[in-house]
């Protein structure tokens, strides 16, 4: 395996939630507690879980629109958690952003070229240069020429996408966080832009941190999967391992909420029903996050939180079940 692009190693994010009289916050939120994994070069890396447990954040916290609060973003071998914004400029060009919301991340009052040319604005090139590079980013995403001078209000969901892609590439990035890309576009165009993403990936050797709650995209998109739970990792392996072999009990369930296209097959699988609902990161239990939820819980569970560890080669779990 070659150096890793980025690295997340025991990666944590807290926020405050109230605050006494001092200014000292009164709880923290725990966001994302002690998560590690790597993307190798020009590969994807699927994080998949439940709505707010953690997987916007961590991407956030890669690319510094968040401050760490522990643990390292290893970037090229280079620890960037704590950098100030000076000695971030070196690496923000390398690292983009395509959001979730293409209706929300566009700036209306902008036409499309300039919201595509902004990262370039501090470039060294001329203004020639930067509509030339806007025009070639416009044919690259699968757009025409003429929809430059236009404003986003005049695309559809798909389109502005598309833009959003552009935008993110301007800088010529070796990294991008793709945070829900696809979640707010109607199914008949989430695969028109997952496949627009794997042709950029190919072409310009770019890699991925794919986040979503679409577990069949991710098997689709991603060389390799980390499923989160409340803020922790609970599942890591090769997409083809995870798929065919999960451990982890949570990872099951959530694997046997995928629907199939087939009605007999369908009829045939179990489907795993968790109890109760997702405890709140403010106050998670002691030991084990998922017991609570878990059938197989035991007292050893609510005492000593279990560690993610290597039960097959290259596939990683952190449940006191299977690791013993």
């Amino acid at each position: 395996m070659s150096t890793p692009i980025v690295e997340t190693r025991n990666l944590k994010m807290y926020f405050p939630v109230g605050r006494t009289l001092s200014g000292k916050p009164r709880r923290l939120l725990k966001a994302v507690d002690d998560v590690s994994f790597a993307i190798q070069p020009g590969q994807t890396f699927g994080l998949v879980g439940e709505s707010g447990c953690g997987k916007t954040t961590v991407g956030r916290s890669i690319v510094r629109l968040y401050t760490p609060t522990g643990g390292q973003v290893l970037f090229d071998g280079q620890d960037i958690a704590q950098l100030n914004e000076k000695q971030l400029a070196p690496y923000r060009r390398r690292m983009q952003m395509i959001f979730q919301d293409p209706y929300a991340s566009l700036n209306p009052r902008m036409t499309v070229s300039s919201i595509i040319a902004e990262p370039l604005l501090h470039s060294e090139l001329s203004a020639s240069e930067r509509h030339e590079r806007v025009r070639e980013l416009i044919d690259l995403v699968g757009l025409k020429p003429d929809h430059m001078q236009r404003y986003p209000h005049e695309f559809s969901g798909g389109q502005r996408q598309r833009v959003g892609i552009a935008r993110a590439l301007a800088s010529n990035p070796d990294f991008i966080v793709c945070d829900e890309p696809i979640s707010a576009l109607d199914v008949s165009i989430q695969a028109q832009v997952i496949n627009t993403l794997e042709a950029l990936q190919e072409k310009l050797s770019l890699s991925y941190l794919f986040v979503s709650h679409d577990l069949s995209m991710v098997r689709h998109i991603s060389h390799a999967v980390g499923v989160m739970y409340l803020g922790c990792m609970v599942e890591r392996a090769p997409v083809d391992e995870l798929y065919r072999h999960m451990l982890h009990p949570y990872t099951k369930a959530l694997m046997s909420a995928v629907p199939v296209p087939d009605p007999d097959l369908a009829a045939s699988r179990e489907r795993i029903h968790l109890s109760g609902d997702v405890p709140t990161p403010i106050d998670p239990p002691a030991g084990c996050r998922f017991r609570a939820r878990c059938p197989y819980a035991t007292e050893r569970c609510a005492q000593e939180r279990p560690e993610l560890r290597e039960a097959a080669p290259g596939h990683f779990v952190a449940c006191h079940l299977v690791n013993g």
